[in-house]
């Protein structure tokens, strides 16, 4: 059986786009009920905005190299990918430096989870750069896309576990 590229590349933006649209949902509920975020809150929301407008960005991309190449899919694969490993270490970096600035402020940060979803991206990473230099493949692109999908997910349930758990 044989995937439609660029349909997966459009679900996966449209997914993307829906996580981020939903967050505004849990941003009406929790200033409505409590008038103040909780200080990971806001580092969740950031997460969340993140992680699913880096998989809207990404396959919007994707999908527009493929389209400008048509007859070269392997490139559109290579290109998806080498911009997404460049990019992904800044987003790591830079939730770290969030991470540890929020640590004093709320201590319901999850070490574990944040070391395993660091570890994930970090081989992640490496995957795409595999598929730049040799695979030139669909399949680790959409799973970096995943990845970032399902942090989406993740940081959208704890918002809602937290907004309704207070």
């Amino acid at each position: 059986m044989q995937m439609d590229h660029p349909e997966t590349l459009i679900g996966v933006a449209e997914l993307a786009i829906a996580l981020a649209g939903f967050s505004g949902i849990v941003v009406a509920f929790r200033s409505a009920s409590h008038g103040s975020w909780h200080a990971g809150d806001h580092l969740r929301l950031a997460f969340l905005l993140e992680s699913s407008l880096t998989a809207a960005g990404f396959a919007l991309l994707t999908l527009l190299l493929l389209t400008t190449f048509p007859e070269q899919p392997a490139l559109a694969w290579r290109l998806g990918s080498v911009f997404w490993a460049l990019a992904m270490p800044w987003s790591l970096i830079s939730s770290h430096r969030r991470i540890q600035m929020s640590l004093e402020e709320h201590g319901d940060i999850d070490q574990f989870a944040n070391r395993l979803i660091f570890s994930v991206f970090c081989l992640l990473i490496g995957l795409q750069l595999i598929n730049v230099v040799h695979w030139q493949t669909f399949a680790p692109l959409l799973a970096a896309l995943c990845a970032n999908l399902m942090s989406a997910a993740i940081q959208f349930y704890r918002l809602i576990n937290s907004a309704f758990r207070e």
